[in-house]
């Protein structure tokens, strides 16, 4: 589906409730949502050949809000079974992540997905072979690296992950499509582009490019604080479904008490005409997003909301802008790490290092892309300011919301 909505016609976004993930009630909310969003077979033509892409960034249980939950995947695939389409599930774990089929087996078995096959029907992806695909139309990025599933399929389904994110302060269903390129060239696009507003302009020229026919989002229990990978669940209690990411995504900022307008791709999406950050143009279906939304998320430690809630002073952003040294840094808790190296394999500028077994990060090369964070399973990466930089933030006044 292009993000270019038809003019007249509200951009349809099914928001439903659902309390828990048992299986009734899981299956229950997504053929409503289905039904609000435009309909199965209207979205996904019956019979055709479907990729089902999921958020699976690490190998991590599902009760940890990490990736989208197996009974939301599980019953996405079995509709799309029931009419007759042949389901592949596939995705690509984290640039800190080798992607090869012996991980794709341990992804699968511990994220809760070694049973879909056999109850469903699907494929689960372990070709981890991968080829580029071209886009002309890209305003930053004509060339993309994707995983071989995309190439094989007629349709996509993204099935997602609510969450905060330390990068991009929340991810949902565009950042989602990250997932379609391969392991370590996730960190290669981080370096290629270490600007938030660049980086937001490849992710939205990769949902031009690759268009998903329907965007399912798992907002049963989301994850606040610093995600994508070291949050804390968060009972939300919501399904998501539209023909559009941007609207769903604008959607799931409503729920989750953030201003769309602070999400950097949404901003440029804004500024590239391609949705409208107030919510005009799109037409919520469902249950009332008031009676579900949360207005108290922890934001991620990347972000510090001003006395006025979402909005950033200006002094802050100038000081921001002066260099790096109001930055948040990745910081080594080496009690914590275990010496695992997948900091090192995920950072793009090769800062991070392993020094008598455990991590150590080269300030000097740091680009702050908070990958090394992002893959870091024992959470001995944290993010902080130095001394300088956490005066200077004193001064402005700043506060992260939460604490």
């Amino acid at each position: 589906m292009n993000e270019h909505w038809p003019a007249g016609k509200g951009i349809p976004v099914a928001v439903v409730a659902c309390p828990d993930y048992m299986p009734k009630n899981v299956a229950c909310a997504l053929r409503r949502a289905f039904d609000l969003a435009g309909g199965l077979p209207a979205l996904v033509p019956p019979g055709s050949r479907v990729l089902v892409k999921p958020n699976l960034l690490q190998a991590v249980p599902p009760e940890r809000a990490v990736c989208t939950h197996p009974a939301v995947t599980g019953e996405v695939v079995r509709s799309l079974a029931s009419q007759g389409c042949a389901v592949t599930v596939a995705d690509s774990p984290g640039g800190g992540t080798r992607y090869t089929e012996r991980n794709m087996e341990r992804l699968y078995r511990v994220c809760g997905y070694a049973y879909l096959p056999e109850e469903t029907g699907c494929i689960l992806n372990h070709d981890c072979s991968y080829r580029e695909m071209t886009f002309p139309g890209g305003s930053v990025c004509t060339r993309f690296p994707l995983i071989y599933p995309y190439f094989q399929a007629d349709s996509i389904v993204s099935v997602s992950k609510a969450k905060t994110h330390v990068l991009t302060l929340m991810t949902g269903a565009t950042k989602n499509l990250f997932g379609l390129l391969p392991g370590l060239e996730k960190p290669l696009f981080h370096s290629r582009f270490p600007d938030p507003a660049i980086f937001s302009d490849m992710l939205l020229d990769l949902l031009l490019a690759v268009q998903p026919a329907l965007h399912i989002v798992d907002a049963i229990v989301a994850m606040e604080g610093d995600g994508p990978m070291s949050g804390s669940p968060r009972p939300l209690g919501a399904i998501v479904a539209s023909p559009s990411a941007l609207a769903a995504d604008i959607v799931l900022c409503r729920l989750m008490g953030i201003d769309p307008a602070l999400v950097p791709y949404l901003a440029r999406a804004s500024a590239r005409g391609l949705i409208a950050l107030d919510g005009s143009g799109i037409d919520i279906r469902g249950d009332p997003v008031s009676t579900l939304s949360r207005e108290e998320f922890r934001m991620p430690g990347t972000y510090a909301a001003g006395k006025s809630g979402f909005s950033i002073p200006l002094a802050f952003r100038i000081v921001h802008r002066l260099g790096k040294v109001c930055q948040l840094r990745p910081v080594v808790d080496a009690s914590r790490c275990s010496g695992c190296g997948k900091c090192t394999v995920a950072c793009p500028s090769h800062a991070a290092n392993l020094v008598h077994g455990r991590a150590r990060i080269d300030r000097r090369q740091c680009i702050r892309c908070y990958c090394c964070h992002e893959m870091c399973e024992q959470g001995a990466i944290r993010l902080e300011r130095g001394a300088v930089g956490a005066l200077i933030h004193a001064l402005a006044g700043e506060k992260r919301r939460g604490e």
